[in-house]
């Protein structure tokens, strides 16, 4: 029987948590990261349970900054750490709910032990389409977190900061070098299913080479670039992800396991979204929200 590890990021709605890890394996482990603008206690007192495992290092995040790539690798490194050796590690969102019974997605991971359910594209294909994408990446948007200075005044230290490089035409470049080899920025979305294997080698990996988190530190949404970047410019371990080739197709596609309506904004889903979830083929969706997504999930609760 496969070992699941549920990497799960929230900050709101602990009755929605409180949701999504009972509706899931009774035998996985959670390891469960909650911004530390939020209140821990509001999570802890509802959560309880020997695979439970809430971060004590917790982490203030700013959407779109270094700081979400903080928490992704210190999720990956406590379910490392831990002694049951996972199968696969799934990075959820605490407003993610399954659209799958336990089973099915137990059969269909043992059914595909060999692939890795992180999906990316390459930020530098030359096309129409990726005009948008080449341009957000390649400018600078530094983390800047000077405590005196505030969360608003830093942010418009950092916008300052790309504007004036804007003015300069001074663009970053949509690659790095690694130990003297050429790496392609590749870009995913936040939400992925990876084996333990690979895991350990993007934890290893940007362990070993601050310049990684350097480049990062500088770019727009890096938790939707960081991992797939180390993944697909390794020979072998990108064979194993899924590399879309094409027209960009917009980050709902490479969402690979989730159903997500993304624009205009995320949307908040209801009764109403019922049939088109069922029909998505999806595994995840999000997002879902107490009080507007009650119905909702009673009938998928009912249904799994």
């Amino acid at each position: 029987m496969m070992k699941f590890a549920y990497l799960i990021s929230a900050f709101t709605d602990p009755p929605q948590l409180k949701r999504l890890v009972e509706a899931l394996h009774p035998d996985a482990h959670f390891f469960i990261h909650i911004d530390k603008h939020s209140s821990l206690s509001a999570f802890t007192s509802i959560l309880q349970g020997g695979n439970i495992h809430f971060l004590h290092n917790r982490i203030a995040v700013r959407w779109g900054t270094i700081t979400q790539v903080d928490f992704q690798i210190a999720l990956i490194e406590a379910a490392l750490n831990h002694p049951v050796k996972f199968d696969r590690l799934f990075f959820l969102s605490g407003q993610d709910y399954p659209l799958w019974s336990n089973d099915h997605i137990t059969r269909w991971m043992e059914e595909h032990r060999d692939q890795e359910m992180l999906c990316g594209v390459r930020v530098d294909t030359e096309g129409e389409s990726f005009c948008q994408q080449r341009r957000l990446y390649q400018g600078y948007r530094p983390y800047f977190h000077f405590p005196f200075w505030g969360a608003k005044g830093n942010d418009r230290l950092s916008i300052l900061y790309r504007k004036t490089m804007q003015v300069l035409g001074i663009r970053k470049p949509l690659t790095l070098t690694i130990d003297g080899t050429q790496w392609h920025l590749y870009k995913g979305a936040d939400y992925w299913c990876i084996s333990r294997e690979l895991a350990a080698y993007i934890d290893q990996t940007y362990r070993l080479h601050p310049e990684i988190r350097r480049y990062f530190s500088s770019s727009f949404a890096p938790s939707e670039t960081m991992m797939q970047t180390i993944a697909f410019n390794h020979p072998v371990w990108a064979k194993r992800c899924i590399l879309w080739q094409g027209d960009y197709p917009g980050l709902a596609t490479l969402t690979p396991l989730h159903f997500i309506i993304y624009d205009p904004i995320i949307k908040v889903m209801d009764e109403t979204d019922y049939d088109t979830l069922m029909a998505s083929g999806r595994m995840f969706t999000r997002k879902l929200v107490s009080g507007k997504s009650d119905q909702l999930i009673q009938r998928l609760h009912d249904r799994t």
